[in-house]
């Protein structure tokens, strides 16, 4: 058995990083007031939206609750487990997109009362790929659901739900897994199986999982054959870079000796290193660790955001670094300028007119009128009550008010060093803060990162 199954949670309490969502979930069990009947998981991949679907479905059917979590032991917590039951039923919507999958899986059978359990328990997983005739069909069964049925719905883009089935079902919003809570996650699969590791080398495997628990596990579980957890291992085996070796890359980039950072990137290429990960990775180490060099970090990120964007299109990424590094060192080499660079006292600096033009500025965005629409007005209002100098510049330079809908506010971030500057729980949890004060009403935040040229194609397409 896989690690990532065998330590899958079986309770809510056991559910790292959840907590917000576990906690209410437990004080329905508690009060018996789980029949609102609908539910919707949403927002990151791999953070416990299925698994928890599954927790709550024994939880509501259960014999011998513990401590409001289901006991894993009774009759209708085994046979939920065991997929024994047609009154559990998961749907994979993906696989069943059209409104005939519905009819057959869902509405056909709904009116029979459950043979084994309480509650019949209808899971559909990445629900926002139903086709809109399939949401139609489901509507009325979940507008007027029945008292044995419940529906858990999973989905990681909310915005492509409709608001008619949103407004008809409790909404929990799932977080990132911090990175301290995932390497103790780890820790403790690593103690339980006697694996040894080194602590540096699971804080990369939470890095590079993007905090994602699922795929932290299961980086961890390929590299545990060798039953030693290195930094070594984990570059040979994973193909990712060790913290030394972006240090050497970022020092290389600074001393802008192209020829030494082109050979750099050969070497890294013929070593297997993946060029897409080492990317994110020296991102995610620029952010932790040069946040007082600015100019540098700011050329940096977009340099990188460059790459990001024209990798996963090109069949030879060691090409795609080599291109975009020099751009934008020899910006006189290419048809669009570019900042220049200039070593002095080590400290790379742009002039300020080139320094204008390597910020991805809202501003640029093209505009249909000269007035103001209600998302920038919006945006104005938040920045005015914003108190933390560096938070309102980024916010103000490389942000946009995507929409704003039922309670949550889409953020764009058009610079990949601003999204991952911002995309840190306590900031989040400050800027809904704020936002919430502005509107008047509770409000969360989706902050998605899309390239410049990505958002204002989108705008006018």
């Amino acid at each position: 058995m896989s690690l990532a199954n065998k330590y899958r949670p079986k309770t809510f309490d056991t559910v790292i990083a959840q907590g917000h969502v576990t906690d209410i979930l437990k004080a329905q069990i508690q009060s018996e007031k789980d029949n609102h009947s609908n539910y919707i998981l949403f927002w990151p991949r791999g953070t416990g939206k299925t698994t928890i679907a599954r927790i709550l479905a024994k939880a509501i059917n259960c014999l011998n609750l513990s401590n409001w979590n289901p006991c894993n032991e009774c009759a209708n917590c085994k046979v939920i487990d065991e997929w024994k039951t047609l009154d559990y039923v998961e749907i994979d919507a993906a696989s069943h997109t059209w409104v005939d999958n519905i009819r057959e899986e869902i509405i056909d059978k709904i009116p029979y009362p459950p043979t084994q359990l309480k509650k019949k328990i209808y899971v559909i997983d990445e629900v926002h790929m139903l086709s809109k005739w399939a949401f139609n069909a489901l509507l009325k069964t979940i507008e007027e659901p029945r008292s044995n049925v419940c529906f858990i719905l999973a989905t990681t883009e909310i915005n492509k739900v409709p608001d008619t089935i949103i407004s008809r079902c409790q909404v929990f919003n799932f977080r990132k897994v911090p990175e301290i809570q995932m390497v103790a996650h780890l820790q403790n699969i690593c103690n339980q199986e006697w694996l040894t590791y080194q602590p540096n080398a699971l804080e990369i495997i939470a890095k590079i999982s993007e905090w994602c628990v699922r795929d932290a596990v299961k980086y961890t579980d390929q590299v545990s054959i060798l039953w030693d957890i290195s930094e070594d291992h984990i570059t040979k085996f994973l193909w990712v870079a060790s913290q030394a070796m972006i240090q050497d890359f970022l020092w290389l980039l600074k001393k802008e000796d192209l020829n030494q950072t082109f050979s750099f990137i050969d070497n890294m290429y013929q070593q297997w290193v993946d060029l897409h990960n080492f990317a994110k990775q020296s991102l995610m180490y620029i952010d932790q660790n040069l946040s007082e060099d600015m100019q540098f970090l700011l050329w940096v990120s977009d340099v990188f955001t460059d790459i990001l964007w024209t990798i996963r299109y090109y069949p030879y990424p060691a090409i795609v670094y080599k291109i975009a590094i020099n751009k934008y060192t020899n910006p006189e080499s290419t048809s669009q300028a570019k900042p220049v660079l200039q070593s002095h006292s080590n400290q790379i600096q742009s002039t300020p007119k080139e320094e204008k033009t390597s910020e991805s500025s809202v501003s640029d965005a093209p505009k249909s009128s000269p007035e103001r629409s209600e998302n920038e007005k919006l945006l104005d209002q938040v920045l005015s009550k914003i108190d933390k100098p560096s938070l309102s510049r980024s916010l103000s330079e490389h942000i946009v008010v995507d929409w704003v809908e039922d309670g949550l506010v889409s953020l764009v971030a058009i610079n990949k060093m601003t999204h991952i500057l911002l995309d840190k729980p306590e900031n989040i949890d400050y800027l809904e803060k704020i936002f919430s004060e502005v509107i008047w009403k509770n409000i969360k935040i989706k902050l998605t990162y899309e390239s410049k040229e990505q958002y204002f194609a989108r705008q006018l397409g």
